[in-house]
Formats: structure tokens, C-alpha cells, sequence
């Protein structure tokens, strides 16, 4: 009995470890990025807003075809005979073409803007799911270094105790040993608390419910090129939906002239009166007399003048953000390169080195923590520098509208 026990709880140990493995999602940048396109609530609505506009002008582009029945019944008295007069008429109202194609640009536009939306929504949400993977990435290397860090301080404080139990030093360098590694600790469990909501950040522009693993490198980042990327500010987002929604304010002043035209309606009409019967065919005209679409001419002209002067705007100030941001990514990447060069080197050896020297007693424990924690500095200011760096590349890309 107990063998089956034991045979039952090893294969549920099995089980549980299984399901764990495979609710462990590891994803690089691109793949974060091809999830968020497809899996995101909000591009998800973004896109389904497209149909509604598609409803629009399935709408738009329709004939109508609703004839109107117009029926009456009634008692005829004379002075010698009754009868009854019954009065039967069809007709069905017609638009002029101009009104139906003015409809279908407006509706035409509103899909175009629609789209428009979607492609911004998308620049939006992929800057969001880079930074916050970025960010991941950032961490988990911070994670890394202060878990080294961590192992020297312990190596430190197993020397300091070695040392005051053979009466080199006092009980003072001990206790500051001790919390120097204390503090270190701390710090690994902010920096995870802080990696914690980055990826549930990410997990939630990506879509994934389970364990996330993010895999690359802060340093693999592409030089981008400024020329280029001014020119891909003709096309991006906002700048289409504002061409689509000038557009749109240009076919609602169609719209309006159209309503300067004539309606009209054909009809069939059948009467019988006393003991005749009359069939008359029927022509319904409606002049615009008074009411020429003076709103939707007025509106549409101001809305597409106002339009065109924020279209303009907003050109200028995308290649100004382009070129900013440019600018701005290469003072980052001159920092990082400045470390590299300078300070970078030599700190693994000088780390050992100063430890070292604790070790044999030529150096005291002020000093070494002092040179620790300016190596540390050092490692810190490099990280963040890296994800400065890879950060303000990812603004360069979104500003310009080649993220999507």
C-alpha cells in the first residue's frame, strides 16, 4: 500500500513539474513584439473598429429601394347613390447620384482613418511592450550583478571573521561586513519586487498568463539611420488619419452641395371613384428652396481648413521629435561607449586585487568596502547607461512610425 502511495505522489510530482515547464513562456524582443501585434486587447479593438467603418459603407454604397404605400378608403354620398372610393398609390423617392457618392467618400475616408488609428494604436503598443521588455532585460542583468556582488560581500565577511577570530581586526569591521552583505540582499529583492511588475506589465501587452522569461542583450542594438527615418514621417499614423479625415470634411461638403439638387419620386396611383376607375402614373419633385446644405458646406469647408493647418503641425513637429530623439540616442550610445573605454576596464581585476589585499592585511576594510562600492557604481552606471541607450533607440523607431 505504501508502494502505491508513494507511486502516486511521484507521478503527480511528475505532473506538476510538467505543467509548470510548459506554463514557461521565453520570448526574444521580436517574437514579445510579433505576439503583441496579434495578441493585443488593444489592437485587437483597434482592428475590430475597422469593421464598424466597413458597416458604414456597406451602408453608404446601398440603393435603397423602399417604396412608399399610400392607401385610403372612403364613402362616396350623392343624391341617389352611395358608394364606396378607394384610392391605392406606390412610389419610391430617388437621391441624386452626387448624394450617394459624397456618402461613400465620407465612408470611404472613416475606413481609411480607421485604419489609420489601428497602425497608431500598434506604434503605441509595441513602443510600450520594447520599453517594458527592455526594462525586463535591464533588471534581470542588475539581478545578476548584485547576486555576484553579493557572493564577494559573503567572501568578505567569511575573511573579516577569520581575521578577528585571529585578533587582526575588531569585532566593528565584523558587523560592518555583515550589514554591507545585508544591504546587497535588500537591494536583490527590491530590484526583484521591481522586475515583478515589468513583466506583468509585459505579460499583459503580450498576452501570457504564465511564468515570462525574457531572452536577449541590452548591447544588440542597430545604429539607426536620421535620413531615412525623417522621411518615414510622411507616413506615419497620425498624419495618415489626418489626410483621411481632411477627406472625409471634403466629402461632407459634397455631401452638402449634393442636397442643392432636386429629389425626386416615381409613383403609380390607383383610384376608383363611383363606378370608374383611374390609374395615373406619378412624378414627386422637391425643390431646394430654402434649405441647400448651407450646414454641412459651412462645417465641412472649416473642418477641412483646420484639418490641413493641423496636418502641417504635425509634420513639423514629427521630424522635429525624429531628429531630437536622434540626437538624443547618440549622446546615450557616447556614454555607454565613454564607459566601455574608460572605466569598464580593469574593474574585475582591481576587485580582486582590493580583496586580496584585505585578505593579507595590507588593505582595511573602510578602504575595500569604499573600492567595492565604487566598483559597483561603476557596473551600475553601465547598465544604465545600456538602458538608456536601447531605450531612447526604441523612442528614435517610435517616433518615426517604424514600429508597427
Amino acid at each position: 500500500m505504501r508502494v502505491a502511495w508513494r507511486t502516486l505522489a511521484l507521478a503527480g510530482a511528475i505532473l506538476a513539474t510538467s505543467h509548470l515547464a510548459a506554463a514557461q513562456t521565453s520570448m526574444t524582443l521580436a517574437e514579445a513584439l510579433g505576439r503583441a501585434r496579434e495578441q493585443s486587447p488593444r489592437i485587437i479593438g483597434a482592428r475590430l473598429a475597422i469593421e464598424e467603418a466597413r458597416g458604414r459603407l456597406a451602408g453608404a454604397t446601398h440603393r435603397p429601394f423602399n417604396p412608399e404605400v399610400d392607401f385610403g378608403l372612403g364613402n362616396r354620398q350623392g343624391h341617389e347613390t352611395r358608394s364606396t372610393d378607394l384610392a391605392l398609390e406606390f412610389a419610391q423617392p430617388f437621391e441624386p447620384s452626387s448624394r450617394r457618392s459624397a456618402r461613400e467618400a465620407v465612408a470611404t475616408a472613416g475606413i481609411e482613418e480607421s485604419r489609420a488609428q489601428l497602425e497608431d494604436v500598434t506604434r503605441v503598443t509595441l513602443r510600450d511592450t520594447a520599453v517594458a521588455f527592455v526594462r525586463a532585460l535591464h533588471l534581470a542583468e542588475r539581478i545578476r550583478l548584485l547576486e555576484r556582488t553579493s557572493g564577494l560581500a559573503s567572501n568578505v565577511l567569511q575573511i573579516a571573521e577569520r581575521r578577528f577570530r585571529a585578533g587582526d581586526i575588531a569585532v566593528l569591521d565584523v558587523n560592518i561586513s555583515r550589514a554591507s552583505l545585508a544591504r546587497i540582499r535588500a537591494e536583490i529583492q527590491g530590484a526583484t519586487a521591481e522586475r515583478t511588475m515589468v513583466v506583468g506589465e509585459l505579460k499583459e501587452l503580450v498576452q501570457v498568463e504564465g511564468d515570462l522569461d525574457v531572452r536577449g542583450d541590452l548591447k544588440s542594438v542597430t545604429e539607426p539611420q536620421l535620413t531615412p527615418l525623417l522621411a518615414a514621417t510622411a507616413n506615419l499614423p497620425e498624419v495618415r488619419a489626418l489626410g483621411a479625415a481632411i477627406r472625409q470634411a471634403e466629402a461632407e461638403g459634397q455631401f452638402g452641395q449634393s442636397m442643392r439638387r432636386v429629389d425626386y419620386g416615381l409613383g403609380v396611383r390607383y383610384q376608383r371613384e363611383g363606378g370608374d376607375q383611374i390609374l395615373l402614373g406619378g412624378l414627386t419633385l422637391t425643390l431646394p428652396w430654402s434649405s441647400k446644405g448651407q450646414a454641412p458646406i459651412a462645417v465641412g469647408l472649416a473642418r477641412a481648413n483646420r484639418l490641413k493647418a493641423e496636418l502641417n503641425a504635425a509634420l513639423v513637429r514629427a521630424r522635429i521629435e525624429v531628429q531630437s530623439a536622434f540626437e538624443a540616442y547618440q549622446r546615450r550610445s557616447a556614454a555607454v561607449g565613454e564607459l566601455e573605454r574608460e572605466a569598464f576596464p580593469g574593474l574585475d581585476e582591481n576587485d580582486t586585487l582590493a580583496t586580496r589585499s584585505f585578505e593579507v592585511g595590507q588593505l582595511g576594510l573602510a578602504e575595500l568596502l569604499l573600492i567595492r562600492r565604487e566598483i559597483l557604481d561603476t557596473r551600475f552606471q553601465y547598465l544604465d547607461a545600456l538602458l538608456e541607450a536601447a531605450l531612447a533607440r526604441v523612442e528614435v523607431d517610435a517616433r518615426a512610425g517604424v514600429l508597427r
